[in-house]
C-alpha cells in the first residue's frame, strides 16, 4: 500500500505526544526504575549508561525490570527475587566467572532455593527459560568478546550493520522473553546509547512495543489502521515510517503516547476524547500566533 501523506492534525499529536510528555515519561518513569535495576549512583544519563554498559549491572536490570513486566500483581516480587538470585552467585567483580561457566544453572538454582525460602510458587515451565536464558546470553557473548554485557552486545551490532533484527531474534529465542519485553528493551538500550538515529530504517519497528495506549493512537494518527484489528507489528512499522516521515523520534513518541495514556488518558475510553482535547489545545495555540491581518 502506497504511503499515505501526514494529515496536519495527525503530525501535531507526532509533534506533541514526542516532545515533553516524552521528557516526563524518562524523567518520572524509566529513568528512576533503570537506576533502582542498574543500582546506578544517580538517575543521570551518563550514570545509567555506564552502569547498562556493565555485564552484571546489565543482566541484573533486565531481570528486575524486563523479565517479568508481563506478569501482572507478581512481576515486583519475582524481579526482586531474580536480583537477589544473581547476587547470591556473583557480584561485579567475580561475574566473570559465572560467565564462564557452560549454563544458566547456577543462577537457576539460586532462584529455586530463593523461591522455596519464601514460600513462593516457581513453576518450571514459565521461569526457568527466562531465567536461565538471560544469563545464557551473556555467557555466550563473553566467549566471544569476554566481556559479556548484553548491551553492548546490542550497541556493537548496530554500529557494525546497522540492523538490531538480530539481537531481537535472539532474545525473543529465550523461552520466556516475549516479543513486546524485547521491543521495550531494545527501544530503552537504543535510547540510552543514542543508537535510534544509526539504525535502518526497515530496522526501526523493533524498537516500537505495542502497547493499548499505541494501539488506540496509531489508529487515529495512522489512516491505513482506521477500523482493523492489525497485529503489533504492522502497527509498529507503520509508526516507525510515520514518525520518520514526520520527523520525530519514534522512541520518544512510543514514551510520550505511554505517557499521555496512563497519566493523562488512563481510561481507554479516555484516550480519544483526550487526544481532541489535546488537539483543540494545540490548534488554539497556532490560531494564536497567526498575524490577524495585514498592517494597516
Amino acid at each position: 500500500m502506497p504511503f499515505q501523506a501526514i494529515d496536519s492534525e495527525a503530525l501535531i499529536l507526532l509533534r506533541v505526544l514526542s516532545g515533553d510528555r516524552a521528557d516526563r515519561y524518562l524523567a518520572e518513569i524509566t529513568l528512576p526504575h533503570l537506576q533502582s535495576a542498574l543500582r546506578a549512583p544517580s538517575p543521570r544519563l551518563d550514570d545509567i549508561r555506564a552502569e547498562l554498559r556493565d555485564p552484571y549491572s546489565c543482566v541484573r536490570a533486565f531481570y528486575s525490570h524486563y523479565a517479568f513486566a508481563r506478569r501482572g500483581k507478581d512481576r515486583a516480587e519475582l524481579g526482586q527475587i531474580a536480583s537477589v538470585a544473581l547476587s547470591r552467585i556473583a557480584s561485579k567483580e567475580t561475574f566473570a566467572e559465572v560467565l564462564s561457566e557452560p549454563n544458566g544453572e547456577s543462577i537457576w538454582q539460586a532462584f529455586s532455593e530463593i523461591c522455596v525460602e519464601r514460600n513462593r510458587k516457581n513453576p518450571e515451565q514459565l521461569n526457568q527459560g527466562l531465567i536461565a536464558g538471560i544469563l545464557e546470553l551473556a555467557q555466550e557473548i563473553f566467549r566471544h568478546d569476554g566481556v559479556g554485557s548484553i548491551a553492548q552486545w546490542i550497541e556493537r551490532s548496530v554500529m557494525a550493520t546497522d540492523r538490531i533484527e538480530a539481537p531481537f531474534l535472539r532474545l525473543v529465542d529465550i523461552r520466556g522473553v516475549g516479543p513486546k519485553t524485547t521491543s521495550t528493551f531494545l527501544r530503552d538500550v537504543c535510547f540510552l546509547l543514542n543508537l535510534e538515529d544509526q539504525l535502518d530504517p526497515k530496522d526501526r519497528l523493533f524498537i516500537q512495543p505495542i502497547d493499548r495506549w499505541t494501539r488506540q493512537v496509531a489508529e487515529i494518527v495512522v489512516p491505513e489502521l482506521r477500523d482493523h484489528h492489525a497485529a503489533d507489528w504492522v502497527i509498529a512499522g507503520k509508526l516507525a515510517k510515520y514518525t520518520r516521515r514526520a520527523g520525530v523520534s519514534g522512541i520518544r513518541f512510543n514514551m510520550g503516547t505511554t505517557y499521555f495514556g496512563l497519566r493523562e488518558a488512563r481510561d481507554l475510553a479516555r484516550v480519544r476524547p483526550a487526544l481532541r482535547e489535546l488537539l483543540s489545545e494545540h490548534l488554539a495555540t497556532i490560531d494564536s500566533l497567526q498575524p490577524e491581518g495585514p498592517p494597516k
